[in-house]
């Protein structure tokens, strides 16, 4: 299942990027997350970037953190979409500086699945909330179904 997931999610953006002039950002995700427990997030992130300045991102992160007096990895994909209203086409990290991006986006772990809602500054720094649903349950970790909330920064890698 997951590689198939994943391979979608390769197709997907080959054939979005094919369809559209869409510029490519990778980032390099650091961040706090909380969900029912705190965690350390750490990850990757495809940025496509619209004309219009709106961004598709596809994402692999590990939630890292204590539960149940064990240390655990718990990882996750997801697929979001950050637009904003400024519209102005170029490259987000150079043209608009003034403008914050509203981020939409679903993420699935091996034991949930949760949809958030957020807003971006500079499509850099992001906090994001929502709501874990819990489909599948694991004994060795407490119940992951509630509210979640995150605090990511995306750095690009053109900066290294």
């Amino acid at each position: 299942m997951k590689k198939f997931i994943a391979i979608f999610v390769l197709i997907f953006s080959f054939q979005a990027k094919a369809q559209q002039k869409l510029t490519d950002y990778f980032t390099l995700n650091l961040g706090y997350e909380y969900w029912n427990g705190n965690y350390g997030k750490v990850g990757t992130d495809l940025y496509l970037v619209q004309p219009n300045n709106n961004i598709l991102a596809f994402s692999a992160n590990a939630n890292l953190g204590y539960m149940k007096d064990k240390f655990r990895v718990i990882p996750e994909i997801g697929a979001g979409y950050l637009f904003n209203f400024e519209n102005n086409p170029g490259d987000p990290y150079s043209s608009n500086f003034s403008s914050a991006f509203y981020v939409v986006r679903a993420e699935v772990s091996p034991w949930t699945i949760t949809p958030k809602a957020g807003i971006a500054i500079l499509s850099l720094l992001e906090f994001n909330a929502g709501y874990s649903f819990e489909f599948r349950e694991n004994k060795n970790f407490k119940d992951m179904s509630g509210f979640r909330a995150g605090l990511t920064l995306h750095l690009p890698t053109q900066l290294f």
